[in-house]
């Protein structure tokens, strides 16, 4: 079974934290207020190949940990990853893995996007880890 990922931008978690709508310890983010936990690793997001090389590897619009860009040869700095004759264009961020809900919190998750989107409207149907995600997204902060 595929472990539930996301990934969230630097810029996207310092607006989330700005906003109160996520907390950090360490390297867990919490989803508030429903307690989705998710544990963060440094990553980033290929968004382009820039050298006119093509993209042999296949990486644009994938997600890799800073560990796997070093491990498959890639050398990243700020915004950018170089690998081999390629240039690639990236944003950096978090690959955030699911640890599951903190078991204070006590509001229902979702099943499904529908259900989801009910939830962020203010219906309250049962619920499932991922759609929590969708209702985060979709709430009105």
């Amino acid at each position: 079974m595929a472990q539930n990922a996301m990934f969230v931008s630097q810029e996207t978690l310092d607006n989330w934290l700005t906003e109160e709508r996520v907390t950090v310890e360490g390297e867990v983010m919490t989803l508030m207020p429903e307690g989705q936990r998710f544990e963060l690793a440094s990553a980033v997001h290929f968004v382009a190949e820039v050298a006119d090389g093509g993209d042999e590897t296949e990486l644009v619009g994938r997600v890799k940990a800073l560990d796997a860009v070093a491990a498959f040869g890639g050398e990243h700095y700020a915004d950018s990853v170089i690998l081999e004759d390629n240039a690639y264009e990236v944003v950096e961020g978090f690959l955030g893995t699911s640890l599951g809900r903190d078991s204070a919190q006590s509001e229902p998750l979702a099943h499904d996007l529908a259900a989801a989107t009910r939830l962020a409207v203010g219906d309250r149907p049962p619920s499932a880890e991922l759609d929590l995600l969708a209702r985060f997204f979709l709430a009105d902060h």
